[in-house]
This record gives C-alpha cells, sequence and structure tokens, in this order.
C-alpha cells in the first residue's frame, strides 16, 4: 500500500503581470486571482511592469474571496540593469516606491518610464528585491560557473546589480531563478545557486506568469508578436 502523500509546502506566485503591463501580459487581474485560489496558492503577487495599476482590481476581488495579494511591480531599467522585482514591506516602503515611478515617469515620455539602478538604491529601503536574470545572463551552453565569475573579468550586468543591492539592503535582496523549458534548465539552476551563494542572496522561485490558463496562450502570443515586431 502507498503512504499517503504529505502535503507541499504552500506556495504563493510573486510575479504576475497583468493585462496592465501593457502588451506583456494577457489576462485581467480579477482572473489571475481567481486562478490562483482554484489552484490553491496562498497568495498572488502582482508585479507590472513599472506600474501599479493592476493591484487595485487583484486587490478588490481577492478581498471578496478571502485571498492575499501582494503588492509589488516589476521595475525596467533605461540603464542596463536587469529587471528587479519589488514588493515594499510596509505603508512607508509603499510611498517611496510610488515616489521611484513618479521619477521614472517624470523623465519619460507618457507610456514610458526611466529608471537607473541609482534611483533603486535612493529609494529602495524597506523594498524586499529580487533581481531576475535574462536569457543574455547566462554563459554559452558549456560555459561553467568560471564563466560568471568577477574575478574572470566577466561580470553580467545582473550579478553586478545583485552584489549592489545585497550590500545596500542587507537581508532584502534574492536572485529570482524560474524555469525556461529549453532543455538546459538544470546548468542554469546550478549556475543560479553558485551566485546566489556567491553574493549571500537567497533563490526565490517564481514562474514569471503572463496568463491565467492555457486558452489564453494565442492572445499572448499575439501581443508578444505586436511588441516585438511593430
Amino acid at each position: 500500500m502507498n503512504a499517503a502523500r504529505k502535503p507541499g509546502p504552500p506556495y504563493a506566485e510573486l510575479a504576475v503581470a497583468t493585462n496592465f503591463s501593457f502588451l506583456r501580459g494577457a489576462s485581467h487581474p480579477e482572473e489571475l486571482v481567481d486562478r490562483a485560489v482554484a489552484l490553491g496558492h496562498a497568495a498572488l503577487g502582482i508585479t507590472d511592469r513599472n506600474s501599479l495599476a493592476g493591484v487595485v482590481r487583484a486587490h478588490v476581488v481577492a478581498k471578496e474571496r478571502g485571498f492575499r495579494i501582494v503588492v509589488g511591480t516589476r521595475l525596467v531599467f533605461c540603464d542596463g540593469t536587469p529587471d528587479i522585482l519589488a514588493w515594499p514591506e510596509d505603508r512607508a516602503a509603499y510611498g517611496r516606491l510610488c515616489r521611484l515611478l513618479t521619477i521614472g515617469n517624470r523623465r519619460a515620455e507618457k507610456g514610458d518610464c526611466r529608471l537607473t539602478l541609482k534611483d533603486l538604491l535612493q529609494w529602495g529601503e524597506g523594498l524586499l528585491l529580487a533581481v531576475v536574470p535574462g536569457q543574455s545572463s547566462y554563459p554559452a551552453s558549456g560555459g561553467s560557473e568560471r564563466d560568471m565569475n568577477p574575478a574572470n573579468g566577466n561580470t553580467p550586468a545582473f550579478e553586478h546589480a545583485l552584489a549592489t543591492l545585497s550590500r545596500a539592503f542587507p537581508g532584502m535582496a534574492h536572485l529570482a531563478a524560474r524555469f525556461s523549458y529549453d532543455g538546459d534548465d538544470r546548468r542554469k539552476l546550478a549556475l543560479l545557486v553558485a551566485l546566489a551563494d556567491r553574493c549571500g542572496t537567497p533563490l526565490l522561485a517564481i514562474n514569471d506568469v503572463l496568463y491565467h490558463a492555457p486558452d489564453r496562450r494565442p492572445l499572448q502570443d499575439i501581443v508578444t508578436c505586436v511588441r516585438e515586431y511593430r
């Protein structure tokens, strides 16, 4: 007889883009909340691109469902800094995050936001942070941990950002890790584990959610094509 399976630890998806991330997210906040409730998630983190817009609708429906929303945003920079997820830990930090986004919006034309790592260092007190490595952050297949070591003169932008944030905000910086399902995830995860160990930052599992159900994939593909080839 098979032993009863023990329930796993509660999971909260903390990196979710809604349709308020223009041409990136393909689902409404309400749809994403309902899906998280149906899946038994402990919470849902709304992290729209340089915006807190999607949080409002998500909060309204989550309150009706007795579900927890984690307020946040995905900070996208104009100085080569990799994307950084940010979640305020209290009301004062929320105010600083709003100030940070306002500064970026005032620098740019309507619909854009121009932020630098220096801005985050100035206004980032009280924010839980997670640096998100992009595809270009990893050495080519066949590379090793040494390819990501700053002593070898090859310091990816995300390693610099992670180390900088770790020093500036002790205990608040994380390294986001996700599967890309490209056949190379085992190697990439090993590199991220080594990097997190060097920088003294824990790994944070994310799925980088863009839509709530498989049948929304065609729309996701369309908005991606419009964004990349407009």
